[in-house]
């Protein structure tokens, strides 16, 4: 069976496609000449890109029925997400990287959790209702964002209104498992004023995150899960030249808990917030722009259950950053600079492994870094771009250490009928300090753990014809000192962390989007993974690195039918082998989801969905049950 799923993902691949690539229609709601926020620091068009970037727009996320952001992730080429049952905590990997070294951001803010324990985000409560796309950069991007950017970096971009008036847009949804689903956003502008207000919640019933069929013990627990959060932004434009925003979400999630072989009790409850003031300049002749930015994140986890205080375990971490950018085109050459200081914070009030629930451990720490970076772009010859940039981070902890990358686009014009076909290559450089919790947490710390580093590239093309556009790369990265959890170190003797010699990963993507005839759109990604860790100056071994070395997803959406919009969507991974690690074997699996929606106005419509068609017993991580089949319908309206 697992062979033959492996060759069910290779000619998948080949005969059908997912395209949420850069072709034009993918860019965003803005067309073929849209910039691509996250790419560079300069201003670039997608032909002029040199990095393997995948958009994902409001329409597909529509069409397609996302409700969480993480899920959006399933779709696309070179990640790998632990989880796509909602709320259950989220890991996400950019081409075998870990999640602490993926950079996610939303509107341009920083989001990490410094009492985590490698200051990673973790997003399994972000909904996409106030979502106007979501660009993934793949690979090394530490000289562009610096740390936490050695996999790539995922941007969420929010809604803002464009044309004058109030528009009020809603939905409501309902399904299996009690599921409840809403959101309402509510957009206006007058004048130089916009601005956006957006509420949502969701809640489910069960079932448990242990699955019965790998438990070691009965498992009887339902595990519910509930969210609930807002969002906004309000901006002004003081001339034709300044604009100021206030921007920001706010939310707060209650989840269930399980051990992977156990039911549990334990629960928490997490509140976080982002924030950000941003002022943004451009000349009126487009030549210079400038932006300044002051952004917060924060989360606080309290974890309640008869392991832990009484009044809860409690880990707070925050980060602060002050961001400044300039830029000029100057036609041949376009040049950019910048600077930032951050600031990340961990506040934790932990139980003693000692004292289990009478005392305390306290962790109050923290760490500065500052930046700057160049970045320049030359266009040398028509279709030819060549892009460089550089950056010095000064961390308080580990001194200086520089980053570099360097990109190359080419753009084939009018091949064999196409719009366009584009050469692309990318090289670059990326570093890492610890995570405070991996420092100094008093139970598992190591605080004589050294800064990772990373080398790492791409190369492939993009081919954008009128009925078929295409994606494909070749990806290689290399990692040095990558932390890891040993369960046999630590203070105490029963854990702590300790780094690998080299990790190495490389690997195949695909993604491409088939017309064949007017209403009917085919659409696939394929993901090949090699990871191969040496761990020869520590001991340790962990195969994979928990991540399967093939996913894939196809999809096929009719829209022949006026108003009515219909898809089949089959998403696959081979199996993965962690028993090495912290689990067992989980067994390759592909699951089969069917949607559908209806139009009754131009302002009203309706929709469903049945996921896990054919009721497939699966595990995307080793011991978490998954969803048997569901079905939810709902409404949409806007006006």
């Amino acid at each position: 069976m697992k062979y033959s799923i492996h060759t069910a993902m290779l000619c998948a691949s080949i005969l059908a496609t997912r395209a949420f690539a850069q072709a034009p229609d993918d860019a965003g709601d803005a067309g073929a000449d849209a910039i691509i926020v996250t790419a560079s620091r300069i201003p670039l068009e997608p032909r002029q890109i040199g990095s393997a970037i995948s958009i994902v727009s409001a329409e597909e996320l529509k069409v397609g029925q996302i409700r969480f952001v993480k899920d959006a992730l399933l779709d696309l080429p070179g990640l790998y997400t632990s989880t796509d049952r909602p709320g259950d905590l989220t890991s996400v990997s950019i081409r075998g990287s870990d999640n602490d070294q993926v950079l996610w951001l939303i509107d341009g803010i920083k989001l990490g959790d410094p009492s985590s324990t490698t200051t990673q985000f973790s997003p399994e409560h972000l909904v996409t209702r106030d979502i106007a796309r979501i660009e993934v950069l793949r690979g090394n991007q530490s000289s562009l964002y610096g740390a936490d950017a050695i996999g790539g970096v995922i941007n969420i971009i929010t809604q803002r209104a464009t044309e004058e008036g109030v528009h009020v847009n809603a939905e409501a949804e309902g399904g299996s498992y009690g599921a409840v689903n809403g959101g309402a956003s509510v957009l206006g502008k007058h004048g130089p004023v916009d601005f956006r207000l957006t509420a949502t919640g969701y809640s489910h019933d069960g079932p448990s995150l242990a699955d019965p069929r790998t438990a070691t013990r009965p498992v009887t627990e339902d595990d519910r899960y509930s969210r609930y959060g807002f969002s906004g932004r309000l901006g002004i434009a003081l001339t034709n030249e300044l604009n100021l925003q206030a921007l920001g979400f706010w939310q707060q999630a209650f989840s269930d808990l399980d051990n992977s072989r156990s039911d549990s009790l334990d629960t928490v409850r997490k509140q976080e917030y982002a924030a950000a003031v941003q002022a943004n300049y451009l000349s009126a002749d487009g030549r210079f722009k400038a932006d300044a930015s002051v952004t917060r994140y924060l989360a606080r986890r309290t974890y309640f259950g008869s392991s832990y205080l009484p009044y809860g375990d409690i880990y707070k971490g925050t980060k602060d950053a002050a961001n400044v950018n300039f830029g000029y085109n100057g036609g041949i050459v376009d040049i950019a600079v910048g600077g930032s200081l951050e600031r990340e914070k961990a506040d934790l009030r932990t139980r003693d492994f000692n004292l289990p629930g009478i005392a305390a451990d306290f962790l109050n720490v923290r760490t500065d870094n500052k930046a700057a970076y160049a970045e320049v772009a030359l266009h040398p010859i028509e279709n030819l771009t060549v892009t460089g940039a550089a950056r010095i981070d000064d961390n308080s902890r580990f001194g200086s250490f520089d980053t570099y990358r360097g990109t190359i686009a080419y753009v084939i014009p009018e091949v064999a009928g196409a719009n366009n076909v584009k050469l692309r290559a990318s090289y670059g450089t990326g570093a890492k300090a610890p995570g405070l919790y991996q420092l100094f947490s008093p139970d598992y710390g190591n605080p004589n753990l050294k800064v990772e580093t990373g080398e790492g590239g791409d190369f492939g093309f993009d081919m954008n014809f009128d009925r078929f556009t295409a994606q494909l790369s070749y990806f290689f990265n290399r990692t040095k000192n990558e932390i890891v959890f040993n369960s046999t170190g630590g203070p105490l003797g029963n854990g702590g962390y300790s780094q690998f010699g080299h990790t190495r990963k490389n690997g195949v993507e695909v993604a491409f989007e088939l017309k064949p005839v007017t209403g009917i759109a085919i659409r696939q990604s394929f993901t090949y993974l090699d990871v191969t860790v040496d761990a020869r100056d520590t001991g340790l071994f962990l195969r994979d690195k928990g991540r399967p070395r093939h996913i894939g997803s196809t999809s096929v959406t009719l829209t022949a039918i006026e108003n009515l919009t219909l898809t089949a969507r089959v998403r696959y991974r081979s199996g993965i082998d962690t028993s090495s690690a912290f689990g067992g074997i989980v067994a390759p699996y592909a699951t089969v989801d069917l949607l559908a929606s209806y139009a009754i106005t131009p302002s009203i419509e309706v929709y469903g969905r049945v996921t896990n068609l054919l009721d497939k017993d699966y595990q995307v991580s080793f011991g978490k049950n998954q969803l048997d089949r569901a079905a939810y319908g709902g409404v949409r309206v806007s006006f």
